[in-house]
């Protein structure tokens, strides 16, 4: 029942991740870039394709220092690394900033594009 439990902690927060980001590229992004005008190559170039991967790769990584698994490990090094934040670092915390980091992963990868022509429609190149 631990590996049942253990597959739901982490495909709940990265399903619910991509629902959102899909929610979002459907919905919401077709309205930002058709009021960005010009502006739009920028913001559906391949540099941004590659800083969405970058930031999956820090949340993936975020994610993994955060799980349960690693958490007092985690938790140990902070401790000795940073200085005294101005809030209590403890597991609770952490449990919290892997759920957040799961979530951001999948919301991410929805919004990587599919294909190269989804890029060339939404700047008005094809």
């Amino acid at each position: 029942m631990d590996a049942f439990n253990a597959i739901i902690e982490i495909a709940g927060p990265l399903l619910l991740g991509l629902a959102s980001g899909a929610l979002f590229r459907q919905v919401v992004q077709p309205r930002i870039l058709a009021q960005l005008g010009d502006r739009v190559r920028r913001v559906t170039s391949a540099t941004s394709t590659w800083s969405l991967v970058v930031q999956i790769c820090v949340a993936l990584v975020l994610a993994v220092a955060c799980h349960a698994s690693n958490a007092m490990a985690t938790l140990m090094w902070l401790h000795e690394h940073l200085p005294s934040p101005p809030f209590p670092l403890t597991l609770e915390l952490l449990h919290w900033v892997f759920l957040g980091a799961t979530f951001f992963s999948g919301y991410c990868v929805a919004l990587i594009p599919t294909s190269g022509t989804e890029e060339e429609q939404a700047s008005g190149t094809t």
